[in-house]
């Protein structure tokens, strides 16, 4: 696992993540860091509260986008019923529409 160094609220901070992971944690540390520029303490506690605070944004940015992706899959499907329900006027119209009656219906038939 590669290691990144961020900074967070004045400290380096090293962390291992994974492949393709640093261009993402380096994004929370910058919103970290917008959070927290009002914020002063203990460099111990502080490192704690960064690693805190960047997991729960990461697990809120991945909820975000999960309900994000079940909005759209509840659409696709609300969408599939809309259209499932007018299927019914698509159909083909009874013969009495298409200016058969039924007893030609029957004769044709026995034929």
């Amino acid at each position: 696992m590669p290691a990144i160094l961020l900074q967070v609220f004045g400290q380096d901070i090293a962390l291992n993540c994974a492949a393709g992971e640093q261009k993402r944690l380096e994004d929370l540390a910058a919103a970290l860091n917008a959070r927290l520029s009002g914020f002063a303490g203990d460099p111990d506690a502080m490192r704690a509260l960064v690693l805190t605070s960047l997991a729960l944004l990461d697990e809120t940015q991945a909820t975000a986008a999960a309900l994000a992706r079940a909005r759209g899959e509840l659409d696709r499907l609300t969408d599939m019923i809309v259209d499932a329900r007018a299927e019914p006027a698509k159909a083909e119209p009874a013969d009495e529409q298409r200016g058969r009656t039924p007893a030609l219906r029957i004769v044709s038939g026995a034929a």
